[in-house]
């Protein structure tokens, strides 16, 4: 099977991300800068650089230095952050969560496409475009970065799960330290994955990285910094005790304004449904959109007649208070998601962000903010997408016709649609003149009895739909034996069905990076740079 790329509609029905790329015109008001409009980065640079307030360059390029040098960043990855303190170069920015060992394949491919087209940038325009990943190390969802999956063909994708969430504990990402539990997780990881060559090497990174007292993030940023060896993307670790005072600007103004941009995303989501569109975040309307460290726990806060207060009240300031403590600790303080691209973009000259479909909705909720916050909005733009095939799958593929899109029908869909394909004609035949003779049989039938009694018509119709129920009976009857009969195809395509689309997910959300570099070692990463093309949005088969 050659790669080959099917359209997003296949594999994400009904997304404003079609909108997006079908019909941009009709999104302009809350995006400003079609991706696709080949002079949009001439114009995005000349913006960033009449920005009112510049970003910090030579702080944040000191900073970003040490932090990579701190992951085992090669000289590429120390070059590019050096370059940031120079006026004439620019980011091409994504991020994501923290996810233990790099978490789904979709943080990859975000990645993939932010070296793709930085450099492309870079090509364009002649200005010096950097990759820069920002890592959500201060995000507190624990139940979202605590497992790791390993797909298999036997049945479900296995998970592989750190401890339990708890949603009392509110501490970041980096403030979670991996334990003794991590060698008994990669000891299972291993077992999970099949046996090749390449899972020795693949297992010895992984416990390299992943040691008892290491953070979740830091063990995420080391292995980010191996796969994407000499591509040179910068990571951004936002926890930085070092980089708090930069990003106080956009906490000063949240705080002298608490529900400025709380209104802002309200009225853009009005908009957005009033265009028939579904608003990816809702906010209270007394959210600020901050959150204030205390013993380690992160606190939303909230603002009302005045104060500004946790959720369970057991905090309490007035303006002047909390401005007090952003002075004196400006590490207690961290950005949400509607002020993580403000934080982002005050911090760096941000041409783009590269996202998926939930975060290109939500950036649609955000064009009000980044005007009271006078930053210039980036080019909103998505990242690759992919469903990788092994040469075993894709010889089923080819063999019964199969697409993605079939899998994302669901597999019964897919077996039946197969077995209905392959039915002996003259069943078909049968069943089908069998429907028609039952239909002119009745409509003859009414007519007589009906001109003796009309009220024997509903007894006809009754007799009717009994009849029909049972040639659908002996069709799926048909089927069942012929499932039977035909085992052999319908494994095949089940275990393609556990690869392809696991757990009823499309593969990129559930399925993790390493489970492909034991199979086929670190050169996948040069078959993925080589399979994503980042100027066509559309989702990709990719042969393994």
């Amino acid at each position: 099977m050659n790669n080959h790329a099917v359209d997003y509609r296949q594999v994400l029905p009904d997304h404003l991300l079609h909108t997006f790329l079908e019909d941009f015109e009709s999104l302009r008001p809350f995006y400003t800068h079609d991706p696709c409009d080949p002079d949009v980065w001439p114009r995005m640079i000349e913006a960033v650089q009449s920005r009112a307030a510049p970003p910090p360059r030579k702080a944040l390029a000191r900073i970003l230095e040490v932090q990579n040098g701190r992951f085992g960043a090669d000289e590429t990855v120390l070059a590019n952050a050096r370059s940031l303190a120079g006026d004439d170069t620019f980011v091409v920015s994504t991020g994501q969560q923290t996810g233990l060992l790099t978490g789904p394949l979709f943080t990859i491919y975000k990645a993939v496409t932010a070296v793709k087209l930085a450099k492309r940038v870079s090509e364009e325009t002649g200005v010096r475009a950097v990759p820069v990943f920002w890592m959500a190390a201060d995000d507190h969802d624990y139940a979202e970065i605590n497992h790791v999956h390993v797909c298999r063909t036997d049945g479900d994708a296995l998970r592989f799960e750190l401890s339990p969430d708890d949603p009392a504990d509110r501490r970041s990402a980096s403030d979670r330290l991996l334990g003794p539990e991590i060698e008994t997780l990669l000891g299972q990881f291993a077992e999970a994955l099949p046996d090749s060559e390449y899972r020795p090497s693949a297992i010895e990174a992984l416990r390299r990285h992943c040691t008892a007292g290491t953070s979740l993030s830091d063990a995420f940023a080391r292995l980010m910094t191996l796969l994407f060896r000499e591509h040179g993307l910068v990571l951004v670790d936002p926890t930085d005790p070092a980089l708090k005072p930069l990003m106080r600007p956009v906490f000063e103004q949240e705080i002298r304004a608490p529900l400025a941009t709380t209104r802002s995303v309200l009225e853009a989501s009005r908009d957005l449904e009033n265009a028939g569109l579904h608003p990816q975040v809702s906010r209270s309307p007394d959210a600020v959109n901050l959150f204030l460290y205390r013993d380690g726990q992160r606190n939303a806060l909230r603002y009302e007649d005045g104060r500004f207060s946790s959720r369970d009240e057991s905090l309490s300031f007035s303006g002047e208070e909390l401005q007090g403590i952003l002075e004196d600790t400006p590490g207690r303080f961290t950005h949400n998601v509607i002020t993580r691209p403000l934080v982002q973009d005050t911090l760096f000259p941000t041409l783009t962000y590269i996202g998926g479909p939930a975060e290109i909705a939500y950036y649609g909720q955000l064009g009000g903010v980044y005007r009271q916050f006078g930053l210039p909005f980036p080019v909103v733009y998505p990242r690759a997408s992919h469903t990788l095939v092994g040469a075993r799958t894709a010889r089923v593929l080819e063999k019964h016709g199969l697409a993605i899109s079939h899998f994302v029908q669901g597999i019964e869909s897919v077996v039946d649609r197969k077995l209905r394909e392959e039915m002996p004609v003259p069943v078909t035949e049968g069943l089908q003149a069998a429907r028609g003779d039952v239909e002119a049989h009745y409509r003859n039938l009414k007519g007589h009895v009906t001109s003796i009694d009309p009220g024997l018509s509903r007894i006809v119709e009754a007799s009717e739909r009994k009849t029909r129920f049972a040639l659908g009976r002996l069709e799926e009857k048909t089927l069942r034996a012929l499932k039977k009969a035909d085992g052999v195809m319908r494994g095949q395509i089940m275990r393609a069905d556990r690869l392809l689309y696991p757990n009823g997910h499309l593969q990129e959300r559930v399925a993790n990076i390493w489970q492909y570099v034991a199979l086929h070692g670190f050169d996948v990463m040069n078959t993925l740079f080589e399979a994503t093309d980042e100027t066509d949005f559309r989702h990709r088969m990719t042969s393994l």
